[in-house]
């Protein structure tokens, strides 16, 4: 699973690809250093996962579903720890994100569509929030979200750290009311 996750954030950025390596280095500075990630996706007859992702790589997801028979949302939860390459480009995704922040879907959703919501919370404590419906593509949403689902995924091939009823108001520490 490692392998994969590390595939799926291999990527090239293409915020800097088109800046000459100088420019970059110049407008390093006055781009606004992302301290967490959000990622909540759960719908509610379906499932999903909450994905609480700090700047130095530790967080926590909690992966929903809804047992076969259950009435109630059941969740396992996970620790995080994204490997360095994998995190450096979840960072400068977020961060691109945040610095040019597209706006949330304003259409109607269709009937049992999910719509994913991404926070990317910055040092000056400024936080950018959007959502999408799962219909309405937009490629930098999507290609963050992507890369969140892929440490969805590297998660579950561990223990979980817990699993019981769905708590959707739970947050680590440092994630509380944010």
């Amino acid at each position: 699973m490692l392998t994969l996750l590390v595939a799926a954030c291999a990527a090239p950025e293409r915020v800097a690809a088109s800046r000459p390596a100088n420019a970059e280095e110049e407008g390093r500075a006055k781009v606004e250093q992302v301290v967490a990630i959000v990622m909540r996706d759960v719908h509610p007859l379906h499932g999903g996962q909450v994905v609480y992702l700090a700047a130095d790589g530790t967080g926590y997801c909690q992966l929903v579903s809804r047992p076969s028979g259950a009435t109630a949302l059941a969740e396992r939860r996970y620790r995080l720890a994204v490997p360095a390459e994998a995190l450096a480009r979840l960072l400068r995704l977020g961060a691109a994100h945040a610095a040019a922040p597209i706006p949330s879907s304003a259409q109607p959703g269709l009937p049992d569509a999910a719509k994913p919501r991404i926070a990317v919370r910055l040092a000056s404590g400024r936080s950018v929030d959007v959502s999408r419906w799962q219909h309405d593509h937009n490629a930098e949403f999507d290609e963050l979200y992507q890369a969140l689902l892929a440490v969805v995924q590297a998660a579950t091939s561990q223990k979980p750290q817990s699993q019981g009823r769905f708590e959707p108001d739970w947050a680590p520490d440092g994630f509380r009311g944010r």
